[in-house]
């Protein structure tokens, strides 16, 4: 499995970065579940249309049994979005944090079923230390469709940054329209590049 913590990664073309948007490239997205604290079902709270609040993160399965999970890291020192991918199964509910399977929202059929053809990552500079970290991640599929998962919330129709709480757009312009302050990139991010 690769891990990559947000205080250390700094950059697009991180080697890190690099090679798990290789290894995504090309697979068929199956399945997704969200994330949220034991005993609590995901309701989405977003006032806003197409996009989902998730309370700890987004787990991505392709067809070949990679997983990909988005969650946000401690406020703090760590403080950013939090990425990783490896084979096998999923994770299971446990005494914190309960998955839950919502590949049949409306929303994730412009998605699931299509193969990944772009990564794309958003970076900002984290106040402490002037560390560049990154909050938004995005997936491009084969039908033109992409998602964006991204540190924020939802409040008077508007999306904000919060950093222990997760936005999942489906909406390119509003992941264009996204920004956060010290962000280098608004949420829809900078494409990362890999040889094929």
């Amino acid at each position: 499995m690769v891990t990559i913590k947000p205080a250390t990664l700094h950059q697009v073309d991180d080697n890190r970065l690099v090679g798990l948007a290789a290894t995504l490239a090309g697979e068929r997205l199956m399945c997704v579940r969200y994330a949220s604290p034991s005993g609590s079902s995901w309701v989405n709270y977003s006032d806003l249309e197409g996009v989902h609040e998730v309370d700890m993160g987004v787990e991505l399965a392709t067809e070949s049994g990679l997983v990909l999970e988005l969650s946000w890291a401690t406020p703090g020192r760590e403080e950013g979005l939090a990425l990783a991918l490896g084979r096998g199964e999923n994770r299971a509910s446990s005494d914190l944090i309960d998955y839950e399977d919502v590949g049949g929202v409306q929303d994730w059929s412009s998605v699931l079923g299509y193969f990944v053809e772009e990564v794309a990552v958003a970076f900002y500079v984290h106040d402490e230390g002037s560390s560049v970290r990154p909050w938004s991640f995005r997936i491009g599929v084969s039908n033109g469709s992409s998602v964006t998962v991204a540190l924020g919330e939802t409040s008077d129709h508007s999306i904000r940054y919060l950093p222990d709480n997760l936005v999942v757009i489906f909406e390119e312009a509003t992941a264009r329209n996204y920004e956060v302050s010290d962000g280098l990139q608004s949420a829809w991010g900078a494409t990362v590049i890999y040889a094929e």
